[in-house]
């Protein structure tokens, strides 16, 4: 099998040298290769070296003086094992209502984005703006704070942009090629991440007049690099923009994946954390917006909507989210970006031979479902392994296999964790379970 991995691997470096002859003619990148940045995985794990606490950025925490140390953890495939010299880099930033969360939310997706090929990075930011999350509603709670919450976001973008020029002056560090570099965050770490993409300083300071004054300009914070940089696509998970018009701009290409209804972050444009109906917080648009405005100025975009009855935020099937946009970027790296709009289609697409997705596989029918603590599998499926996983991708336990057709996941666990099933003639599932 290792054998087999080496040759792959010599094919793919010379398939890499013709296609950069050729990219001129057909449109494509030299990174538009059979089987890598794929929709399934060309690296094991264990062929993944992850560069842990790695300082990009010194910042003063606002409100309060205290400077915080801020810090990315960064994967990517082994240097001796892959053939690739330069890779895409995609940079993570994880969720928390710009309050809460830990960058380590997003090491799954970093992980497996690696195992494509690319080199991923999830990075933390500041937080708080004097709301105790988790202590209550914010509606209830917070509403007296919510200037304080447009300060935390601006001050995200400063972040995450402090982030991307850490990353690009050090990208020969990382084997990182700083002529593709995508982004992709989930909720207030989506709101950050599009953001930072679409806003000059102009628009963030009509958006926040105060922001400056309290924390600086966007491109000044964290550390003294000048590094400039383009993203080539967004990958956005239940997040927003802060006005729909900061979509005129840049032309680049966004994925969005969002809950239709969405009280936390709106699916359309309407007020971030609405689910009581308080209306202190600030307006934004969201996946549906972005896509209405995005396909009206003719740029590439793709939104895939989870439609329900009842409110939900960020619950889009892990593994469609993860493969839908592998593939979405693969087809920027080969130049034949297409536009999508779906609602509740969770099917697989194939884009390994880097051409225009297809769809082969559906799992529409979810063969798979999570119910409280409860796994409970279709009539005639045979589950062969059942894993759990934190969110950094340690194995914790591994279930007995029992022939039923479910399965109760231990209520000993807290938090919130990441369940693999594999099963005969299926694809593998991951489920995202907490348990409080």
């Amino acid at each position: 099998m290792r054998d087999s991995r080496y040759i792959l691997l010599c094919l793919l470096a010379g398939m890499a040298f013709l296609l950069f002859l050729t990219s001129a003619a057909f449109g494509q990148s030299q990174h538009c290769l059979a089987d890598r940045y794929s929709q399934d995985a060309l690296f094991d794990s264990t062929e993944i070296q992850i560069t842990t606490d790695v300082h990009y950025a010194t910042s003063m925490r606002w409100p309060g003086t205290q400077m915080d140390s801020l810090r990315m953890d960064i994967y990517q495939p082994d240097p001796n094992i892959d053939s690739v010299e330069k890779r895409p880099l995609i940079v993570m930033t994880h969720g928390g209502s710009f309050a809460a969360g830990t960058r380590s939310a997003m090491a799954y997706y970093c992980m497996e984005m690696a195992r494509r090929g690319y080199v991923a990075a999830t990075i933390s930011y500041r937080l708080g703006w004097n709301c105790p999350v988790g202590n209550g509603d914010p509606c209830i709670i917070c509403q007296g704070e919510a200037g304080k919450l447009k300060v935390a976001t601006y001050r995200a973008v400063q972040d995450h942009r402090a982030a991307m020029r850490h990353l690009v002056h050090n990208a020969s560090d990382f084997g990182i090629d700083t002529s593709f570099i995508f982004v992709q965050g989930e909720s207030a770490g989506s709101i950050a991440s599009l953001n930072s993409v679409f806003w000059d300083q102009s628009e963030a300071d009509a958006w926040c007049p105060t922001c400056v004054d309290n924390v600086g300009e966007l491109d000044t914070a964290g550390n003294s690099h000048t590094d400039t940089y383009t993203i080539k696509g967004v990958v956005n998970h239940c997040g927003a923009v802060t006005n729909a018009d900061i979509l005129d701009g840049p032309q680049i290409p966004v994925i969005s994946f969002h809950n239709d209804p969405d009280c936390v972050v709106p699916y359309g444009t309407g007020q971030v954390i609405n689910c009581l109906g308080c209306s202190a917080f600030y307006w934004a648009s969201g996946s549906n917006s972005i896509q209405a405005r995005l396909n009206t100025n003719g740029i590439c975009t793709q939104r895939h909507a989870r439609q329900e009855f009842l409110p939900n935020h960020c619950t889009y099937y892990v593994q469609p989210l993860l493969k839908k946009s592998t593939c979405f970027l693969k087809d920027i790296l080969c130049g034949n970006c297409s536009s999508a709009n779906t609602v509740n289609d969770f099917s697989i697409p194939d884009c390994a031979a880097g051409e225009i997705v297809s769809i082969t596989e559906n799992e529409a029918a979810q063969w798979v479902r999570l119910n409280r603590n409860r796994l409970i599998f279709e009539p005639q499926v045979n589950v062969s392994s059942v894993q759990v996983f934190d969110v950094s991708m340690r194995l914790l336990m591994e279930l007995p296999v029992n022939g039923s057709n479910r399965m109760e996941l231990p209520v000993s666990l807290r938090g919130c964790m990441l369940v693999r099933i594999d099963a005969e003639n299926r694809s593998s599932e991951v489920k995202k379970w907490c348990s409080f």
